[in-house]
């Protein structure tokens, strides 16, 4: 049994970090889902309620491993 992250830049502050594929939170750029940083959620929260949308919804594995089967 193996587990897997992958690897890449926060698309907002892009600073290196490891996220599950299919739960982190993203953003589209140019029609591409791309990975926000723990940080930057926690930041972006409160201005995207504060103008009446809604939240970043993390999901609790989506800084975690994913299992290999899920690639």
């Amino acid at each position: 049994m193996s587990y897997a992250f992958v690897h890449g830049p926060c698309c907002v502050c892009k600073q290196p970090m490891s996220y599950h594929p299919h739960r982190v939170p993203s953003i589209r750029i140019d029609g591409e889902r791309e990975p926000v940083c723990q940080n930057c959620v926690a930041i972006a929260n409160p201005r995207r309620i504060a103008k009446g949308l809604k939240p970043f919804v993390v999901h609790a594995n989506a800084y975690q491993p994913c299992h290999e089967s899920e690639l």
